[in-house]
């Protein structure tokens, strides 16, 4: 639909519009020699010579914003390797499409059911780019499996996705952004490597997802910001800030933040991609998700719950086949409750998981009086694991995890526990632990060697989240 419009606008260059053509990269300039429709940009705004965007040939044309910046409309479907740069204003009308991996896949990883290649396509982002959806539409980005997002945003120029209105003090404007990988799902068993193909029906209706391939590699986010998201495209189904679908052990992601999403703030179906440097404030459902397999690592987390949702700081499934369980390991993270619910972590249908040196509270007014409700959970002890947890709920919920909760993990207002038993974990020793729980399958190469409880280091030293996420987020 994009490029039937912009050609509309081509079409009418000999009385109105002058184009330049260029190669792949180049800008393209429109010259308006009086005021017409920019059809390219889908909105009825009209464009004067003094209001046209410079715009690659592969993007539609829009009115600059307010504040002189140019805005290019991305396709439906990128299929050749792009660059968004920071120069300009990428908008999605409607879901933007990166590779064609989303398509049914044969047996054979990188060979779709109907014989095609799976493309390869590299998506490029700039420090400093914003990426906007349509207000209230299901406009969402999706890298499919085989193709990489590079989203390379840095502490003094993140990258933003949001809705395209003013601010960012919304929720459910917009969809919110999918990877997929050719990472382990237990919807595919391992035992049918080279024999079944791997065909997941992903979030969002993103199409397929899944693979045999452990370390796949979807890509980088780094300095990623990703707010106002969470349409409803269906009654009672949003989308989440970021889903990760499959997506294999060697995709990047390290200093994220989903802020206000309307449903959950970040999930993970299956796969092995592990996160550092996470802040998920705001969500309406749950903030940590994960379901069918996962099995990745996080560290330094920082969840704080918005007052107004009906989820979880963590909502753990296994859902899929139980011949593998979801058993992620997390470690330093800060888990503060709030909103409808009364317990901070739910874990369902043998999620297991490993979670070390974490802190869990709730907000001054929230109604929060149980940490853990493991009942549905993995066995505890075994698959289900807490060590030097921190907790100030009513009640454990779960003795083997948390034996004893204190009267207050003192909160000061960098978000780091001053209680003494924060500052008395000892070092987070993931080998060890590895050693001591069989089921325990962390990467011990990827945490930070720590020796404090929480998202946040007691002596200040690290205010790693500072400087980078949503004005008044925190």
């Amino acid at each position: 639909m994009k490029l039937k419009k912009l050609l509309s606008v081509i079409a009418m260059s000999s009385a109105l519009v002058t184009i330049v053509g260029c190669s792949d990269g180049d800008k393209s300039t429109v010259n308006i020699d009086e005021t017409i429709n920019n059809t390219g940009g889908g909105t009825g705004e009209e464009a004067t010579a003094s209001d046209a965007s410079t715009c690659p040939a592969w993007a539609a044309i829009r009115p600059i914003d307010a504040d002189g910046m140019n805005v290019c409309q991305l396709p439906a479907n990128i299929l050749e390797n792009r660059t968004l740069t920071n120069d300009t204003i990428w908008y999605m009308e409607a879901t933007v499409t990166v590779g064609n991996g989303n398509g049914e896949m044969s047996v054979t990883e990188g060979t779709l059911e109907n014989g095609g290649d799976v493309l390869a396509v590299e998506l490029n982002i700039e420090a400093g780019t914003e990426i906007k959806g349509a207000t209230g539409s299901f406009a969402n980005m999706t890298i499919t499996r085989g193709s990489q997002i590079q989203a390379l945003g840095t502490a003094s120029a993140p990258i933003i996705f949001s809705s395209d209105d003013a601010g960012y003090e919304g929720s459910g404007e917009w969809g919110g952004l999918i990877l997929h990988g050719y990472g382990v799902h237990n919807e595919c068993l391992t035992a049918d490597n080279g024999a079944v193909a791997c065909n997941v029906d992903a979030e969002g209706e993103s199409g397929f997802a899944g693979g045999y391939t452990a370390d796949d590699n979807s890509g980088t986010l780094k300095y990623v910001v990703v707010t106002e998201g969470g349409f409803e495209f269906a009654t009672g189904n949003e989308i989440n800030g970021i889903s990760f679908v499959a997506v294999g052990s060697d995709t990047v992601v390290d200093y994220i933040q989903v802020d206000n999403n309307a449903d959950d703030g970040v999930e993970f179906y299956g796969g092995d991609v592990s996160a550092k440097h996470v802040v998920i404030t705001g969500a309406l459902d749950d903030s940590v998700d994960w379901d069918e397999g996962w099995q990745g690592d996080m560290q330094h987390v920082l969840v704080i719950q918005s007052p107004d949702t009906g989820g979880n700081a963590i909502e753990a499934d296994t859902e899929g086949t139980l011949d593998f369980l979801s058993k992620p390991t997390i470690a330093n993270a800060t888990f503060i409750g709030d909103g409808e619910k009364d317990t901070l972590a739910v874990f369902k249908k043998t999620s297991g998981g490993f979670i070390h040196h974490s802190v869990f509270t709730g907000a001054a007014s929230s109604l929060i009086t149980t940490c853990i409700n493991s009942t549905n959970g993995a066995i505890s002890g075994t698959e289900l694991v807490f060590t030097n947890p921190v907790a100030d709920c009513t009640t454990s919920g779960d003795t083997d995890l948390i034996p004893a909760p204190i009267s207050d993990v003192a909160l000061d207002a960098n978000y780091a526990s001053q209680s003494t038993e924060a500052s008395a974990v000892g070092s987070l020793d993931i080998a060890t632990i590895n050693t001591t729980y069989s089921e325990s399958a962390a990467d011990a190469s990827f945490f930070d060697v720590t020796d404090y409880a929480g998202a946040v280091n007691p002596n200040g030293s690290d205010l790693w989240y500072q400087g980078w996420t949503i004005e008044g987020s925190l």
